[in-house]
């Protein structure tokens, strides 16, 4: 595991100046980009201070579940985000409109979708994840965003439900192009302590919500229709007497 001096080929200074970063670190192999950015933090590294690496070996999604980084394939980075009392239940929402932006930014011809409550859909196939923490009185944000997918190097399961910018766009997607979008996107955001999200992160949300309308199985509420996002980051479940319940935490699966 090394300390990079450069990376995308520019030096790592030229990239925190680009990134209006605090603290930039790019690694060659690491194990969490977010475990790593939690030390920084403990050390007094300011907001959107961020740590990259070309391959993670113990990338983590949400509830645990194991993130996939083999080296090369994707965007993996974690960014410190302004905290303003913890991480609002609607950050990941949030911070996955503003890679789903890079994303669409690096690649015009490409439409992100968001599917409740952390990942990033191309036509019904996962490209990328969200994982927002607090520690050491941070909000770190991990974002993960495959931009080319080495299948043989992956479970079959994985491999299929996976899509990687570049198989989606058709063409070469570069790392600093799309790194660079993105922290120009994480800047907007509104404090990560908010209660509600902004009205126009909202409208947006409804119109990248791949889960709108459709039916799925939850494991707080059991089956329904999906009707949106609230503003409190909740999904709205439609159940099938009519009544309409808030889901906060869980999977969602489409039935």
């Amino acid at each position: 595991m090394a300390l990079l001096t450069h990376w995308d080929g520019e030096p790592v200074h030229v990239w925190s100046r680009v990134w209006r970063a605090d603290v930039v670190e790019a690694h060659d192999v690491l194990g969490s980009t977010s475990v790593r950015l939690k030390e920084l933090a403990a050390l007094g590294a300011g907001p959107f201070s961020v740590v990259v690496a070309e391959e993670q070996t113990a990338g983590r999604g949400r509830g645990g579940a194991v993130w996939r980084s083999p080296p090369g394939a994707g965007l993996w980075l974690s960014a410190l985000l302004p905290d303003a009392g913890g991480v609002a239940p609607w950050l990941p929402l949030a911070v996955g409109i503003a890679a789903a932006r890079a994303a669409e930014r690096a690649c015009p011809s490409v439409r992100v979708g968001i599917k409740w409550p952390n990942d990033l859909e191309i036509e019904g196939r996962k490209a990328g994840g969200i994982l927002c923490e607090h520690g050491h009185g941070a909000v770190v944000a991990g974002i993960g965003i495959n931009v080319r997918v080495p299948r043989e190097r992956l479970p079959s399961d994985v491999a299929a439900r996976a899509v990687g910018l570049e198989e989606a766009w058709g063409a070469r997607v570069s790392m600093g192009t799309l790194a660079t979008a993105l922290m120009h996107e994480l800047h907007g955001l509104v404090p990560a302590g908010a209660p509600l999200m902004d009205a126009d992160i909202v409208a947006e949300l409804a119109d990248r919500d791949v889960l709108r309308d459709r039916p799925v199985l939850t494991d707080q509420a059991g089956e329904g229709t999906a009707r949106g996002i609230g503003g409190d980051g909740a999904l709205r479940l439609e159940r099938c007497d009519g009544a309409q319940v808030r889901i906060v935490a869980g999977s969602v699966r489409v039935r």
